[in-house]
């Protein structure tokens, strides 16, 4: 028998606080390890300590452009899969991923199973 597979680490950035609950809540339900933060300074230090798979990341931040939150979780996690999240509409979201180089996108409009199973699919 072998042993269960460590759970998926996900680190989410929105400063939302109930869209984290909601996803954090939805993610935890389906065996993912989360921590959520709303800013970009709380992005970098929780990195560090959680050392993230993935790191899912509002496109709206307040406090940094995109770009610059991109580049934060990169320094902070440089191993992690990065996964823009928005409520934009898809070829918006698509073209921003490509243009920043990240791993995905997911919308904002997709169901918290449907983030789920687009997670582990980025994770493999």
């Amino acid at each position: 028998m072998s042993a269960p597979a460590a759970p998926i680490r996900v680190l989410m950035i929105d400063d939302d606080p109930m869209q984290l609950e909601l996803v954090d809540r939805a993610l935890a339900r389906d065996g993912f390890e989360v921590r959520a933060v709303t800013t970009v300074d709380a992005l970098v230090r929780e990195a560090a300590r959680f050392a993230p798979h993935l790191v899912l990341i509002d496109v709206n931040m307040p406090d940094a452009p995109s770009d610059e939150t991109i580049a934060a979780a990169r320094a902070a996690a440089p191993t992690a899969r990065l996964v823009l999240y928005s409520a934009w509409e898809d070829s918006k979201l698509r073209a921003l991923a490509e243009r920043l180089g990240v791993h995905g996108f997911i919308s904002k409009s997709e169901s918290v199973f449907g983030i789920a199973k687009r997670l582990r699919a980025l994770q493999a």
